[in-house]
């Protein structure tokens, strides 16, 4: 059975060879719970509202092992 690690959404990731690419990982959905999901769904909310270009999500993407 898969497991994940522990995540914080919230938490910013930056490359230390370009500052302008800044990451947040979460929890994996399948696995995850429905907190997870809420706390993700609260997250991605408050950046499409953000007023600021530095805080707005300008991609998403889904990882699925093969």
């Amino acid at each position: 059975q898969a497991q994940h690690g522990n995540h914080n959404i919230t938490h910013k990731m930056v490359f230390k060879s370009n500052l302008g690419f800044v990451f947040h990982d979460s929890c994996s959905f399948e696995v995850g719970s429905e907190a997870e999901f809420k706390s993700m769904k609260k997250f991605i909310t408050e950046c499409v509202n953000a007023k600021e270009l530095k805080e707005q999500i300008h991609a998403i993407w889904q990882v699925t092992p093969v």
